[in-house]
């Protein structure tokens, strides 16, 4: 099993950029979730997930996401996926969470 970490980077249009290495589940969800919240209460609620180096997604890692949208939203910013692995996207299309979150191509 790879170590999970994740990079904090800014993107060409000052949007903050998360970006999880690894697996994102039941014991790894609470470190995205922190990162998120921390840039959220530094006040960068603009917030872009990169999940071009993530291998997986659990039901933990979505509700962590659909709460990190949630906060963004509620402090008028926004929210945005990176992602080209087929089989992460096809996560999202299968639960209908591409509906909900802005995804595009990494």
């Amino acid at each position: 099993m790879d170590e999970f970490s994740i990079e904090l980077g800014t993107d060409a249009e000052g949007r903050a950029v998360v970006a999880p290495h690894g697996e994102i589940d039941l014991a790894t969800h609470t470190q995205l979730a922190t990162a998120i919240v921390e840039l959220l209460d530094a006040g960068k609620v603009d917030i872009v997930v990169d999940l071009s180096h993530t291998t997986f997604l659990d039901s933990t890692a979505l509700g962590t996401l659909i709460s990190a949208r949630r906060r963004a939203y509620s402090r008028k910013g926004s929210f945005e996926i990176l992602c080209s692995n087929e089989r992460l996207l096809r996560i999202f299309q299968v639960t209908s969470l591409d509906k909900v979150f802005s995804i595009r191509e990494a």
